[in-house]
C-alpha cells in the first residue's frame, strides 16, 4: 500500500516539473538574483528550498510568491534552487518530496539612487516634477524601496520633515518660490520589502 501509494504521488508531482511549472524572478523569467537587494519569486506549485548557502527565503501573504535575499558573504556567479511538495500520507503524517531543481544567475546589484523628479543629486531640480524617489540608473530590477520620511534642508538653515512619501503642496509651492541657484538638501528614510530601514541624501539646486 505505501509503495504504491508513493508511486502515484511521484507521477502526480512529476506535472509540477521545470516542464510545465512557470517561475518568475523578479517579475521575469530569467533566473537571475540580485546582491544587496530583495529579490521576489514567484512559482506555481511547491516550495522553493536553498541548501547551498548563497540565499535566504521568506514568505509572503500572497500564495507563490517568496522574498530572496542574496547572503553578503556570497561571491559565487550561480546558486542552486530545489523546490518541494509536502503531501499527507495515508498514516497521517506529513511527506516531503522534490519535484524540481535548477541553478539561478547571481549578478551584483543596482545602487539606490535619490530622484528628485527625474534628476539626481547634483542637478538642477524641474518644478514641474517634485516627486522623491528611490530608484536605480539601470532598467533591471525595478525599484522596490518605499519612502517613509522626508526631510528637506533649505539653503543650510531651514530644516522641515515630512513623514510619508510625499511632499505637501505647501512646501511645494514653497520649492517653486525659491530663488535661482537656491539649494535644497533631501534625505529619506526607506524601507525594503523586509522591513529594513536606511536613509540616503543628496544635494539639489534651483
Amino acid at each position: 500500500m505505501c509503495l504504491m501509494y508513493r508511486i502515484i504521488v511521484f507521477f502526480c508531482l512529476l506535472s509540477f516539473s521545470s516542464e510545465g511549472q512557470h517561475y518568475r524572478f523578479n517579475t521575469k523569467e530569467d533566473s537571475v538574483f540580485y546582491t544587496s537587494f530583495v529579490n521576489t519569486l514567484y512559482c506555481e506549485q511547491g516550495t522553493p528550498l536553498c541548501f547551498d548557502g548563497t540565499i535566504k527565503i521568506s514568505t509572503t501573504d500572497n500564495v507563490g510568491f517568496y522574498l530572496i535575499d542574496v547572503l553578503d558573504t556570497v561571491i559565487r556567479a550561480q546558486g542552486t534552487l530545489n523546490f518541494a511538495a509536502y503531501t499527507q500520507t495515508p498514516e497521517g503524517g506529513k511527506e516531503k518530496i522534490f519535484i524540481d531543481k535548477f541553478t539561478f544567475k547571481i549578478k551584483k546589484g543596482p545602487k539606490p539612487i535619490l530622484f528628485f523628479g527625474a534628476v539626481m543629486g547634483g542637478s538642477k531640480i524641474d518644478t514641474t516634477n517634485l516627486n522623491i524617489e528611490v530608484g536605480f540608473i539601470e532598467t533591471a530590477p525595478l525599484p522596490n524601496y518605499q519612502i517613509t520620511e522626508i526631510q528637506l534642508l533649505f539653503n543650510q538653515k531651514e530644516v522641515i520633515t515630512v513623514k510619508g512619501n510625499q511632499l505637501t503642496n505647501s512646501l511645494k509651492n514653497k520649492i517653486k518660490r525659491l530663488s535661482q541657484g537656491a539649494e535644497v538638501g533631501v534625505s529619506v528614510v526607506y524601507k525594503d520589502p523586509l522591513q529594513r530601514l536606511k536613509r540616503l541624501s543628496a544635494i539639489y539646486f534651483l
